[in-house]
């Protein structure tokens, strides 16, 4: 009954779909169904007896350090210990994401007698996982960060700047008190100059297309740790990373150059557009994020209204009894 009982054990372990890796006391291979030794690339037969560290090696994927299996301690129950961002690394050097469950094999005398690995191919899982966070976090016309992702990491960086402010406040060099929000970031919102001439005369093909240009041409005049989106329509916004007000209008000047310098040509026909960007400071002073990004836009406006293809800086604020005010114009 024993040798039937192991013998059905066997049989169902060699069937199941998931990968299974048997190992004894001392971590040493007792066993692997066909699954595991597909996702491993190892037969069975050279595995067995070998220690499980050459045969199973999974890191995590975000980290790249090895997700350890290891034996429970003595006396202490351990559940099974479950993994759903681990990547196999097999022995050619190729990868295979995968979802493991490791369970320790306990005897009736409460000793430990090895473990049960269980794992997944999660590869085309994970796969598509990553594109719909991407996809719910991008403008799906451009690549471009979407409004909602980018008002997220704004609202981050306006919490880290009167973080930053009210620590500077506290802080002194001789005589000299540092001002709160001495440093900071800065908002550039861009609306394109003549657009709905492009999409009335070439259509909504021809305005996509000049976006994805547009887009690119935004990128690529900024640094890398830069936050580019697209906010709707024709409307763009930009973070300037630890950038000061000086360096935030040589930018918007190089990208209003991008974009009007844009050989763009639909059906034969060429067409020529602008921009026109608002600037306004992300710092301990500078309010909630809707209130930056109304600033900025009162700034473009203001640009429109100057003659276009020019740039606006929106006035500081200071803090009032709870509510933010300007403090100067917008020039």
């Amino acid at each position: 009954m024993l040798a039937d009982e192991k013998e059905r054990l066997r049989v169902t372990l060699q069937s199941i779909g998931d990968a299974v890796i048997c190992t004894d006391a001392a971590n040493r291979i007792t066993f692997m169904n066909p699954v595991a030794e597909k996702l491993t690339g190892i037969a069975g037969g050279e595995a067995l007896g070998k220690v499980l560290g050459h045969v199973y090696w999974a890191v995590d994927e975000e980290t790249g350090h090895r997700i350890g299996v290891t034996r429970p301690v003595v006396g202490v129950q351990a559940p099974a210990d479950q993994n759903s961002r681990a990547v196999l690394i097999r022995r050619d050097d190729t990868r295979c994401s995968i979802r493991q469950v490791v369970s320790p094999i306990i005897n009736e005398r409460n000793e430990f007698c090895g473990l049960v690995i269980v794992f997944q191919d999660f590869t085309d899982a994970r796969a598509l996982q990553r594109q719909l966070a991407h996809a719910a976090a991008h403008d799906a016309l451009t690549g471009l960060a979407n409004r909602s992702s980018f008002i997220r990491a704004m609202e981050g960086l306006v919490g880290q700047a009167r973080k930053d402010g009210t620590a500077d406040t506290t802080k002194s060099t001789g005589d000299t008190t540092k001002s709160a929000g001495a440093s900071g970031h800065q908002f550039m919102f861009i609306d394109l100059d003549h657009f709905k001439l492009v999409n009335d005369t070439g259509g909504h093909a021809a305005g996509d297309a000049l976006l994805k240009r547009v887009a690119v041409a935004i990128r690529g005049v900024l640094g890398p740790d830069d936050i580019v989106a697209r906010l709707g329509g024709d409307e763009f916004a930009v973070i300037l990373k630890s950038g000061s007000a000086a360096g935030a209008k040589i930018a918007a000047r190089s990208i209003i150059d991008a974009i009007g310098g844009l050989d763009f040509t639909w059906d034969g026909r060429p067409h020529v557009i602008g921009a026109s960007i608002g600037l306004a400071a992300i710092n301990a002073n500078c309010g909630e994020v809707d209130e930056i990004i109304a600033r900025a836009d009162a700034a473009c406006y203001a640009a429109k209204a100057a003659g276009r293809g020019c740039v606006s800086v929106a006035p500081d604020a200071r803090i009032v009894d709870g509510r933010t005010e300007p403090l100067a114009a917008a020039s």
